[in-house]
């Protein structure tokens, strides 16, 4: 769980709500593609050093 202002958030649900927050930032309504993959691309940079190498090597290779 991840507790952010006060509130808990299960990895997937504080993620999710981080990916909404960068949308409405951009005041894009529907927000275009390219902007969603590039913000995508920023959080996943920014948390790179979480994720477990291994662990994502494994699902890339089931995923093939």
């Amino acid at each position: 769980m991840i507790n952010y202002q006060g509130e808990d958030y299960t990895e997937t649900e504080f993620y999710g709500r981080e990916i909404l927050e960068a949308i409405q930032l951009t005041n894009k309504f529907p927000t275009p593609k390219k902007v969603l993959i590039e913000m995508l691309e920023e959080m996943r940079h920014e948390q790179l050093n979480l994720i477990d190498k291994e662990e994502l090597n494994h699902y890339i290779h089931a995923k093939k």
